[in-house]
């Protein structure tokens, strides 16, 4: 088992390192140490943690890879397990082949998914910064943020998988690659849920003419091909198309599942579902302004304001949601540590949302709140204050873009 996990921490540093070198950032010997310093650091501290087992994962993640163990791995494919969608599945299924304890393959998969987050990180801030170290850092500063860390090696959570494909379809988009986007952002959704948290900024980038009308459908067939193994195996296309829906049912009512969001601010009554109400409808105004905003000023729509419009939705809409969980500020977070690098002005951001989220992953692990749970959504609050003044800032600063058909 040592030798295993020994083996796969080294590969882990490898692709790490070879992901930087491919970007041309290792030529230099002194980013070179640095870099094999932090990667060495980021891999030594999550092999620390791959012992825990977390409620999570004793719960429902080591029970789900025993029933693909148990029922013929991918045969089981086309029967009902867990409440994940089904790429994820799909490695708990590969794992119950091989002879080795699922909470370390778990946990692998998302370290891996770690290194690839950090990389689209950095790429997505390259579109507006220079300079090899500061691209280094930033890489870093995503692989290395105790969110990160705990998620995965810790929790043995997925969140770096769908935010990954989150943040690299928002760099395609960016980047003048609309069918990969549209695939990339499909593979986030086909994740997690929780995609729906980044997916409207492509309304801006389709009024921004990033993508066009057509691109869209790529997004439904890149979702059914996904879909595809569990459908071979017998799993009904409706069920599989509307496995989202059907979970909506098992959300709960609380109002908080200690999220750092709005609704960790005051007490409610028990007249929740009225409060739900209002708080989805007020998240779906907040949206549709954004909106408004993006429409009036498509033509100061440049790259680092819609990158700002998509770190503005990213922050409101699970700020604003009831029945939000702890983790949900995952994506946000993430796009907030690039948002930093691409305005030094905005560095204390990505420290707030990290602070906010850590308080709540404390109070999961710990079962006690350090401070008051409402600390978390002041902070947050902050976050997202501090994200419209950064898209209020370079709109005024922008020149209107020429936007062809």
């Amino acid at each position: 088992m040592t030798t295993f996990i020994t083996v796969s921490m080294l590969l882990v540093f490898a692709l790490g390192m070879l992901l930087l070198w491919r970007e041309g950032l290792l030529k230099n010997s002194a980013h070179l140490a640095f870099a094999v310093l932090f990667m060495l650091g980021a891999v030594v501290i999550r092999s620390f943690m791959l012992d825990f087992e977390s409620d999570d994962y004793l719960t429902f993640l080591a029970p789900w890879t025993q029933f693909f163990r148990d029922n013929g791995g991918f045969k089981a494919l086309g029967l009902s397990v867990g409440n994940y969608n089904l790429p994820y599945l799909y490695f708990l299924a590969l794992f119950s082949y091989i002879n080795m304890s699922e909470l370390y393959l778990i946990k692998l998969l998302s370290i891996v998914f770690d290194v690839l987050l950090a990389w689209a990180c950095m790429k997505l801030a390259s579109l507006f910064v220079n300079g090899r170290l500061r691209l280094i850092i930033c890489f870093f500063a995503v692989l290395l943020c105790p969110t990160v860390v705990i998620n995965g090696a810790y929790w043995a959570q997925c969140d770096s998988i769908y935010t990954f494909f989150a943040v690299f379809a928002l760099y395609l988009a960016l980047n003048g690659k609309p069918v990969c986007a549209m695939v990339s952002i499909a593979a986030s959704f086909a994740f997690k849920l929780q995609a729906v948290f980044v997916m409207p900024v492509f309304f801006v980038l389709l009024v921004a003419r990033k993508i066009k009308f057509k691109h869209l459908f790529v997004f439904p067939a890149a979702y059914i091909a996904m879909m595809l193994p569990a459908l071979i195996a017998g799993r009904p296309l409706w069920d599989t198309l509307t496995l989202y829906f059907s979970q909506a049912g098992t959300v709960g009512d609380a109002m908080n599942y200690n999220a750092p969001s709005l609704t960790s601010m005051f007490a409610w009554d028990e007249n929740t579902r009225q409060w739900s109400t209002i708080l989805i409808v007020a998240a779906f105004a907040f949206m549709l302004c954004v909106y408004a905003v993006a429409v009036i000023k498509r033509r100061k729509l440049d790259n680092r304001i819609i990158f700002g419009l998509a770190v503005l939705l990213a922050v409101a809409i699970p700020y604003l949601l009831p029945h939000m969980h702890d983790r949900y500020f995952f994506a946000a977070g993430m796009l907030c540590i690039v948002l930093a690098f691409t305005d030094t002005r905005f560095f204390i951001m990505p420290i707030l949302a990290e602070l906010a989220s850590l308080h709540c992953y404390y109070a999961y692990f710990i079962r006690y709140y350090l401070v008051q749970p409402r600390i978390g959504g002041e902070l947050m609050l902050v976050v997202l204050v501090m994200a419209a003044v950064y898209v209020a800032v370079h709109l005024k600063n922008s020149k209107n873009n020429e936007i062809y058909p």
